[in-house]
């Protein structure tokens, strides 16, 4: 598929790139953001645990692993999640917060932009499973052991960095007019 019709398709259903800023699509858009940010901040200092003086040496086989899982999350949680597809939906859906849609939407834009409510069954089913297998994971990683929690932390931070990068790339160039590459899913 080709991100042009999907483009099309979203002015369509109601939403455009002349209303970014007004504040429900700036609350969808940076409260989402913020929310990837936050769990960056508190992982960080974990996937920073390794060069710290104090901390444990790891071996070059630990440190191997260490930046294989950087540069896999980066590319597959970063790029191919969540710039070529989650932050595109963010974006997209914000755009539909119009003057006059229900309080709700709104005062819940987040929620809204991620695709939890107001949606596709489809997008509804895939949003709140992504969500519970998040925290799912959450709490496996939580039971790992140093070195191994700081090197899957260190990989979560490179993601989730460039998700959010990508998910205010795709407003910037909304708030020029280009549309995002991805359909709201509106019901």
């Amino acid at each position: 598929r080709s991100a042009a019709p999907l483009a099309v398709v979203e002015v369509s259903r109601g939403g455009s790139t002349g209303n970014g800023l007004r504040p429900a699509p700036v609350w969808g858009v940076l409260g989402v953001t913020a929310m990837l940010l936050n769990a960056v901040k508190r992982v960080w200092p974990l996937a920073l645990e390794p060069f710290k003086a104090s901390a444990a040496p790891l071996s070059p086989s630990t440190w191997g692993a260490y930046a294989a899982t950087c540069a896999l999350m980066a590319y597959v949680e970063g790029y191919k999640a969540f710039h070529l597809k989650f932050a595109p939906m963010v974006v997209a859906r914000a755009l539909t917060l119009e003057p006059g849609a229900p309080v709700a939407r709104g005062a819940l834009a987040p929620l809204y932009s991620m695709g939890l409510f107001h949606a596709t069954k489809k997008r509804k089913a895939t949003s709140w499973g992504f969500l519970i297998g998040v925290f799912g994971l959450v709490k496996l990683v939580k039971k790992l052991s140093y070195p191994w929690r700081a090197v899957v932390d260190a990989g979560v931070v490179a993601g989730l960095s460039i998700g959010s990068a990508s998910i205010l790339y795709h407003w910037g160039r909304a708030l020029r007019g280009v549309a995002p590459p991805a359909d709201a899913a509106l019901p």
